[in-house]
């Protein structure tokens, strides 16, 4: 890593917790959807659910995957890797509001909205660190 700072270390570690929820999560859709709809959800379970537990499991794989690519790219110093990061956390916070607005559902709004705005700020902080740190170098 070069020479790296503490908001680009944060931003670093806030998307790896998130990588392994969301690994976790999607993991669990995909292997025993019936149990994390109900447990995690609070959602009656149908089989005819069971195209959405694959369809949100590998969406969430995938997020996980951009996570890791923008820690990645963050630690060898690219700043598209917290470009990456910002776009990951505004879609999170849309997602939160989405849920939010339309649902009336205020997990989505805490849970997600606010690691989506925490992972936006902390990714633009760290594209600064990164420049500035290029700039010194």
């Amino acid at each position: 890593m070069k020479k790296s700072k503490v908001i680009t270390r944060i931003f670093i570690v806030l998307l790896a917790i998130q990588a392994i929820i969301e690994l976790g999560l999607g993991s669990m859709l995909l292997f025993d959807f019936q149990t994390t709809l109900v447990s995690a959800f609070g959602i009656k379970y149908s089989s005819q659910l069971d195209i959405l537990g694959i369809a949100l499991g590998l969406y969430l794989l995938l997020l996980t995957a951009l996570m890791i690519l923008s820690m990645v790219w963050t630690i060898k110093g690219k700043t598209s890797g917290t470009t990456l990061g910002v776009v990951i956390g505004a879609f999170l916070l849309t997602f939160g509001l989405f849920t939010f607005f339309q649902l009336g559902r205020t997990d989505g709004l805490i849970g997600d909205s606010i690691r989506g705005l925490l992972t936006m700020i902390f990714g633009y902080l760290s594209a600064n660190e990164l420049k500035n740190n290029k700039m010194n170098v």
